[in-house]
């Protein structure tokens, strides 16, 4: 026996409200009242204002993704620029024969060894030292380094913290559409049921298979047991609700 499914993910109840949107409007322009005028009126005002709340949570996701991917191109191009100049800042002490006091200024030991990374934050915090130190260094009078330079390292610098800055200003706006959407969930949910409940009712004189193809033109969805086969509508194949999904 097909079992009506209760919507399941806001992509699911989008699609329910909005076939009932319009669906209704033209079932009672038909003289056909399944749902009553103030449900659908009720439909009609809510669906583009949850429709709104969805899309805005991928647009936001959409968003985080970009920023995501952006500050980790960043963090990447920062670290092998970190990496060169520490290299070429041990090349230059040994090519000219200087103190190795001036890797100090750069973080690194005397030995040349180099400090380990424990996050992200740890390759700022190291090019932060290469901006300083060659400034210490050039005043203790040590020759400036190149290729790469220490404003390299600086513009670099600057880009991965302002990648990192907009990886948090675009989390909370996906945390806060994410409520925004949530928030609205349970008036879904019951308006939802509100229309199926009066579909059951109004189509109670109907064969099953006509309540069924009515209401799913409203949305609904039905399961199926094991070997039990789907209406003719439903094998031809359904609308779908898009594939984006939120947390239900």
């Amino acid at each position: 026996m097909a079992v009506y499914a209760t919507p399941q993910g806001d992509a699911a109840r989008l699609y329910c409200l909005k076939c009932t949107a319009n669906v209704g409007v033209q079932d009672v322009m038909a003289g056909n009242l399944y749902v009553d005028k103030a449900t659908l009126e009720a439909v009609a005002d809510f669906a583009p204002r949850f429709e709104t709340a969805y899309l805005a949570v991928n647009a936001r996701l959409g968003e985080r993704i970009k920023h995501t991917q952006g500050k980790a191109e960043a963090l990447d191009e920062l670290q092998t620029g970190v990496r060169d100049f520490w290299e070429v800042g041990k090349r230059m002490v040994f090519r000219k024969k200087l103190s190795t006091a001036l890797l100090a200024y750069y973080g690194l030991g005397q030995d040349g060894s180099v400090p380990k990374s424990a996050s992200d934050t740890s390759w700022l915090d190291f090019a932060a030292q290469i901006v300083k130190g060659e400034a210490d260094a050039l005043a203790a009078g040590y020759p400036a380094m190149i290729n790469p330079s220490a404003a390299e390292v600086a513009a670099l610098l600057a880009l991965a913290q302002t990648e990192a800055k907009q990886v948090g200003g675009s989390d909370r706006a996906y945390d806060q559409a994410q409520e925004a959407v949530a928030a609205l969930r349970t008036e879904a949910d019951a308006l939802i049921q509100e229309v199926m409940e009066q579909l059951r009712f109004n189509l109670r004189k109907k064969d099953e298979s006509s309540q069924r193809r009515i209401m799913r033109s409203y949305g609904a969805k039905f399961t199926y047991a094991n070997g039990e086969t789907p209406d003719a509508d439903e094998q031809a194949g359904e609308s779908e609700p898009g594939t984006l999904e939120t947390a239900a």
